[in-house]
Parts: C-alpha cells; structure tokens; sequence
C-alpha cells in the first residue's frame, strides 16, 4: 500500500489493510504488509509480517510520493506470492507495485478505495493514459466498495478495458461494546484529515452554535493538516470557542482508541463513498453522525445505524443535540451498528470473499 505515516494521514486505506491481514493471518495464511513509509511511524499486526520502505516525494502530493526500496523488494520476491492484494492509487507506489507483479506472472487484485474515480485534472488523466487503465485490465480482480465505485472504475478503464470487478465492503472485528460513557463533560469528537472535502469547519460552526446556546460539551478536532488547519484555528479564535480543541493528528491504527473516548462522533464531509472511521467507530460503541450524501449513508441509515444529517452546520448541530440528550437514541445506534458488524460488515465475512477471489 502508499503510505504509513506518523500523523495517520493515509488512514482509511491502511485500517482497511491491517484488517485484512490480520483476519487472513489469524486464518493460517502466511500474510506480508509491504508499504511505504514515512521513517517514524511504528506498525505491528499479530500474525503478519509487516515490511516498512521509505517512501519519497518527487511531486506535490501523495500522488507524487514514490518507494524504490518497496519496488526493489517486490522486484526480488514477487514470486514468493500466490497472491498479491494491492490497496491502489493513483501514486508511484502502488501503481508501479501493482504493473510489477503482474510483469513476474502474480496474480494481483486491485482495491480502490474510492481513489480511482473519474478525474479530468491533467495528472490524473496522466497517470490513468499511463499506469491506470494498464493495471485494471490486467488484474485478476479490482475490488471496490459501492455501486458508485463499480460505474466510477469502469469509466477510468474505458472502453477498450474491461476490469473483472467485485464489490467488497470495508470491515471490522466486532467488539460488542456499550454507548454510554463515564465522560463528562461528553466529548463530540471530529476525526478526519483536515482537508476542506472533510468540512472541518461546518463542525466547528456547529460547535459555535452548541457553545453558544449553553451546551455543556468538548468538541474536539484530531487529524493531519491538509490545507484546512490554519483556518479552523482562525475561526476558533476568532469566535473565543473554549469548548472547541485541536487535538493534533494521531498514528495509524489509534482510530478506535480515540473514538472509545467519545460521547458522540462527526464526519461531515461530502464525497465519501465508505470511510473507515465510521466502520472503527461502531467497533468503538461510539454513536455516528453522518452527511445523507456519504455513498454507504443511505443503507446505513435504513439499518438504523446511524444519524444522518445535511452537512449543514445547523443541521450538523441539531444531530448532535439530539445525540447529546438522548441516551436512548445513543444506545439504539450503537446496537444496530453492531447487528450490521455481526454480518454485513464484519471482518470474518470480508475475509471470506477475499478467500474465495484469491483460490
């Protein structure tokens, strides 16, 4: 996979890797996480062997972030493998990876996380003439998470492409914990990259509007700068928000913990197709509020399992309210969110499907 940072800053796709591993190793199979890497971030998965190679930039952006070491040992081992599970993007890590062990004969099966979508950004159309479309139509399979996904795939491959594609959810160990929690005051917690697409800023101008009206919480911010930082101090100093903390960015894997500390957690970001956090936050027992626009939003909102909202800062703060005085509400989100770990999203039955594309 791309990148395991120090700050989590690509934490979506490596919670989902570390998760595949770990089932699949605690299954018998021998398991290799190989990764780029930023030099400081420490990573241990039971069962697996997880090899880190310094990841550096040569562009802007993640998507000039490259691993030479990474690519020599593939180079070298390729062959080692039955198969090979790339969590792919448009990078110079996994693309190269992916063409790399289809070159030595492997079988590779690509996931996408959402990350291959159409895009008409000239760097994008460059890596798709020139990597993209290639490795999609020479994979055994591409994995991909929505509805939206498979048409989004289908498009970069275009016509003279026809990718075998899958659709496997995200998922996770089930924990069976309980909403309520010896917090007080409750904390509502934002936990994302603070990229505008995240809308960092929509949570603290419902944090303001809460504040304001007298309710007595913290709202607390934890993820990596990515362009939004500086304007979300801004705004709380500007507003005097006390009850409204930066938290700083976390390391991978330590999503669950810090959502296990929380009353209630946000994610109000538009063009999420199905973030990882909201799947460790039902592992946590921590009730979701979730933007109706999110791709997996819809079914978890017929589950029941989440409380969804416009992504309106004013509506982002009746949610909360919501959630806030009602421990009844808290607790029917919590135990449909674990009825759905129990099947729909369980990390058991993802592990199953990846068993039966590998054989």
């Amino acid at each position: 996979m791309t990148y395991i940072s120090e700050d989590g800053a690509f934490g979506g796709p490596v919670a989902v890797a570390a998760g595949h591993a770990e089932e699949l190793a605690r299954r018998g199979h021998q398991v290799d996480l190989l990764a780029g890497w930023d030099g400081k971030a420490r990573l241990s998965i039971p069962g697996v062997n997880v090899g880190l190679f310094r990841a550096r930039k040569v562009a802007p952006g993640l998507s000039g972030l490259t691993s030479i070491g990474l690519l020599s040992y593939l180079r070298a081992h390729a062959a080692d493998y039955d198969a090979i599970h790339v969590h792919m993007g448009r990078d110079l890590v996994t693309l190269p990876a992916a063409l790399l062990a289809l070159s030595k004969g492997r079988r590779v099966f690509l996931q996408t996380h959402g990350m291959v979508m159409p895009d008409n950004r000239a760097l994008a159309k460059a890596f798709d003439a020139a990597l993209t479309r290639r490795a999609l139509g020479r994979a055994d399979s591409v994995f991909v998470l929505t509805d939206a996904e498979f048409d989004g795939v289908t498009a970069v491959a275009g016509e003279t492409v026809t990718p075998v594609i899958a659709r496997i959810p995200n998922g996770v160990a089930t924990r069976g914990v309980s909403a309520e929690r010896d917090v007080d005051p409750p904390v509502v917690l934002f936990l994302a990259r603070l990229h505008p697409r995240k809308r960092v800023l929509a949570f603290a101008e419902a944090a303001r509007e809460l504040s304001e009206s007298g309710v007595r919480a913290t709202f607390r911010v934890i993820g990596p700068d990515e362009g939004d930082l500086a304007a979300f101090l801004a705004y709380k100093s500007e507003h005097r928000l006390n009850q409204l903390e930066y938290a700083g960015a976390i390391a991978s894997g330590a999503a669950v913990e810090e959502l296990s500390k929380a009353t209630v957690y946000v994610l109000p970001s538009f063009g999420e197709v199905f973030p990882m956090t909201v799947l460790e936050s039902f592992a946590a027992g921590t009730p979701v509020i979730l933007t109706d626009e999110c791709a997996i939003a819809p079914d978890l909102t017929a589950r029941g399992c989440i409380e969804p909202t416009t992504g309106e800062p004013r509506d982002i703060a009746r949610a909360i309210t919501q959630l806030l005085d009602s421990s009844d509400r808290r607790a029917a989100l919590v135990e449909a969110a674990n009825d759905a770990l129990t099947d729909w999203l369980a990390i058991g039955a993802v592990a199953d499907r990846l068993e039966e594309a590998y054989a």
